[in-house]
């Protein structure tokens, strides 16, 4: 029957108590009775306890003090399934048997084992109140604590824009969905936190419990990319675009587009060059700083590209396209579009009713079909053409040298110059004066937190004076080396209807003319040979 049932004895009588759901009979029970010397109980009392189970302690004799003898106190110890634990379970003692000591209790959980853990307190606490007939934790073993793995935090996101919202407020505009996720040199793309050792634990018996160390994860490295000194942070190594294969962070320094750019790809704005294999559809963008390259036709889309643009089909603007470049721009044609490269202009056939500028020369040649014919073209030095202009006397406006912008900028910075120069004695008379009365003692904290304020505006002033003039001495100097240059050049025929200017002078080509140069001679502008 183990400790499952057992006897008190009480101030009023002596009682059977049972724990929960113990096995009980009779037999077992009267046995128990005899063993703890009670050979006066009610033998109805202890068939009322066994079929009730042991639900209730049910008294069963009166107390017989000449019959009960001293009896030591039962300590059992009970060993968690885990071995983490140890409980004890102190029986009292009865008549003058003491109560066990603090050293009997310790002495009692070593003969079971039970030496790592011991809770003193507890067993201090448990003898002074003289707990007894429970189950108390006596001992608590050390839980082993496994490591934690190595994790590896991505600081991008990939994607670099969302949905725009139209205005009517219930639409959005899938075109500027961008897959590009665009990553600048030196920026810290992800970082990794390491694994951490585990730690051993042990049991209440001594027994050690092994502890896993965390995984250790490597920084998805791939190409485009650099790691850190202590190995845990990822850099990008160059401009680019981010791209995740086969797990690994890798910057490309060229997007590409596989095929048309439309909704599929969204508009794409990036640091470093882009290829689109197919075409450009209308409505779209390409924002680059790099060069872009288009195989297929660009329609009535925006390019601006910080590099060179070619686009191998042509552009069919439909008055809507607008493509600019900080170096050249290459197409197979152009035909109603606004065009402008920082450098030079090269059109294999035809250019048609179009608004084109080069600071450079604008060629259109190498085509059967190469032609200038109506809208506007500008070159800072030269303009050279199978054709120009049509049989149908289609208004073609060609000017050469001076570029309008130019001269447009020049106005602006002549008048932000004057306006800057104005301010600037305006703000230097004011200074002066208050330094006066700082000189003499006669300037307060107002005065003084206005002086602060005009010294501080008066610097701006000077730095932003010194850029202007800065940009208007290289304008100058643009503008100055463009009067001694300035040609176009017709290598078939000029029809009638072509507007020319340069160098400032209007020629309005009257007759139809060929293998022809329009140059600045004596003054005026004079049709020589093609090749003068």
């Amino acid at each position: 029957m183990g400790n499952d049932v057992r006897v008190e004895r009480r101030e009023d009588g002596v009682y059977l108590v049972a724990e929960p759901n113990a096995s009980l009979s009779v037999p077992s029970v009267v046995f128990l009775l005899k063993t703890e010397n009670i050979p006066d109980y009610d033998g109805d009392a202890v068939a009322s306890f066994v079929n009730g189970h042991g639900a209730k302690s049910v008294k069963v004799a009166e107390r017989a003090e000449g019959q009960e003898t001293d009896k030591a106190a039962e300590i059992d110890v009970q060993i968690g399934t885990d071995k983490l634990t140890a409980d004890i379970w102190i029986e009292p003692p009865f008549g003058n048997a003491p109560w066990p000591t603090e050293e009997d209790v310790v002495r009692k959980l070593q003969e079971k084992g039970v030496i790592h853990g011991l809770l003193q307190d507890a067993i201090r606490d448990l003898l002074k109140k003289r707990d007894s007939r429970q189950w108390i934790r006596i001992a608590q073993g050390t839980p082993a604590v496994d490591g934690v793995d190595s994790e590896v935090e991505y600081k991008i996101a990939f994607g670099s824009s969302k949905p725009k919202e139209v205005e009517d407020g219930q639409n959005v505009d899938f075109r500027d969905t961008s897959s590009v996720t665009s990553i600048l040199k030196n920026q810290l793309l992800a970082t990794r936190t390491p694994a951490t050792e585990g730690r051993e634990g042990m049991n209440v018996l001594g027994a050690p419990i092994r502890a896993k160390n965390g995984r250790e994860r490597t920084i998805p490295s791939g190409s485009g990319v650099r790691i850190s000194e202590t190995g845990n942070e990822l850099y990008a190594d160059i401009d680019g675009h981010l791209v995740l294969k086969n797990g690994k962070l890798n910057v490309l320094p060229i997007f590409q587009v596989d095929e048309d750019l439309d909704f599929s790809v969204g508009n794409i704005e990036f640091v470093g060059a882009v290829l689109v294999r197919g075409s450009v559809r209308e409505g779209f963008s390409i924002v680059s700083s790099g060069d872009v390259e288009v195989n297929g036709v660009v329609e009535g889309a925006k390019i601006q590209s910080g590099g060179n643009i070619l686009i191998h089909g042509g552009i069919r603007g439909m008055s809507k396209a607008h493509i600019s470049a900080e170096g050249d721009v290459s197409a197979g044609f152009i035909d109603q579009a606004n065009v402008r490269a920082k450098k030079n202009l090269n059109v294999k056939n035809a250019v048609l009713h179009s608004d084109v500028g080069a600071h450079g020369s604008v060629i259109v040649v190498g085509g059967s079909k190469a032609q200038i014919a109506g809208g506007k073209v500008q070159a800072g030095s030269e303009v050279i053409c199978l054709n120009l202009g049509s049989e149908m006397g289609t208004r073609t406006e060609v000017t050469v040298g001076v570029l309008p912008e130019y001269v447009e900028r020049r106005k602006e910075l002549l008048a932000a110059l004057d306006a800057d120069e104005v301010n600037h004695k305006k703000i230097e008379t004011n200074i002066q004066y208050l330094k006066k009365l700082e000189a003499t003692g006669q300037l307060d904290e107002t005065k003084r937190g206005i002086l602060i304020s005009l010294m501080k505006a008066n610097f701006q002033l000077q730095s932003k004076l010194k850029t202007e003039q800065s940009e208007f001495q290289e304008l100058e100097d643009i503008i100055e080396k463009s009067k001694t240059q300035g040609a176009v050049r017709v290598k078939g025929i000029c029809y009638p209807g072509v507007t020319l200017s340069i160098r400032g002078l209007t020629y309005i080509v009257r007759e139809e003319q060929k293998f022809c140069a329009f140059v600045y001679d004596g003054g005026e502008i004079k049709v020589k040979p093609y090749d003068y």
